[in-house]
């Protein structure tokens, strides 16, 4: 049977480090943040699109992702209404890719998004497995990650879940503050233990 595992935390806690851990040990990655991009190419997906942020977000039968992101981050209202179109094709692209890996007899798929508790997705998987850091650390990788500011990194930070919000959903939780060695290890460890669940 295959096991699905969700895979999620705040931004700068490591996840990206575990996804690949999980990787090399035979799972399967769905990452959700790939699925955003993905669904943008999507006739029916650029058709609303275009509906909701104009025809000109489009050229040549392309979205223009840095007018659409002007547009749709220009205020809560119309970030609700990108979510709207975008969130329900990603998750169905979602479910299409586990099913197809299930029919391929996997023995792990792990799906990698930062909003699967907020958004509801974890109840399809067997359990969620949460990568956490220290704030402070996590602001230093956000900062050389995206050549940012100090005060942008703590927005993005600010705007996602303390870690009590992650704490009490997760099945698994990692550190991933001390180091990617021992963050490999944890998941060795925690990958074994689903795997005989």
């Amino acid at each position: 049977m295959t096991k699905m595992i969700g895979l999620t935390g705040p931004t700068g806690a490591g996840k990206s480090t575990a996804a690949e851990a999980f990787r090399s040990l035979g799972a399967e990655v769905i990452d959700c943040d790939r699925l955003a991009g993905d669904v943008l190419t999507f006739p029916a997906c650029i058709r609303q699109l275009q509906q909701a942020f104009g025809e000109d977000i489009v050229s040549g039968g392309c979205v223009n992702r840095a007018l659409l992101a002007q547009k749709a981050f220009s205020g809560p209202e119309e970030t609700k209404k990108l979510n709207a179109i975008t969130h329900p094709a990603i998750i169905e692209e979602m479910r299409r890719r586990m099913d197809e890996y299930k029919k391929e007899g996997a023995s792990a798929v792990l799906i990698d998004g930062a909003l699967l508790f907020e958004s509801g997705v974890y109840r399809l998987f067997d359990t969620t497995v949460v990568v956490l850091a220290d704030r402070e650390l996590r602001l230093e990788r956000i900062m050389k990650r995206d050549g940012i500011s100090r005060r942008q990194a703590e927005e993005r930070a600010s705007a996602q879940k303390d870690d009590q919000y992650y704490l009490s959903r997760a099945g698994y939780v990692l550190d991933g503050g001390k180091g990617p060695d021992f963050l490999k290890n944890q998941v060795k460890d925690v990958f074994g233990r689903i795997l005989e669940e």
